[in-house]
């Protein structure tokens, strides 16, 4: 994804009635952005904002095991 541009996540939780969610943190451990959290089955679109180029880890608040990296280039 390009760095310093705002963008959006489509997050769709497929867990009925198991709650999800979208949490950013930048490297350093600071989260820079924490979408709602909410059951499923249902979905949201968060808007996210302009990350500087790097990588930021990703993880469910609910589940960390649920993790993932995106790079802001």
């Amino acid at each position: 994804m390009p760095a310093d541009t705002a963008f959006q996540i489509h997050f769709v939780n497929n867990d009925q009635g198991i709650p999800h969610n979208v949490a950013v943190y930048d490297q350093a451990g600071a989260e820079v952005f924490k979408g709602e959290i909410f059951p499923g089955i249902d979905e949201r679109t968060y808007d996210v904002p302009s990350l500087a180029a790097g990588d930021y880890r990703f993880i469910c608040d609910v589940h960390p095991n649920m993790a993932g990296t995106l790079t802001a280039e």
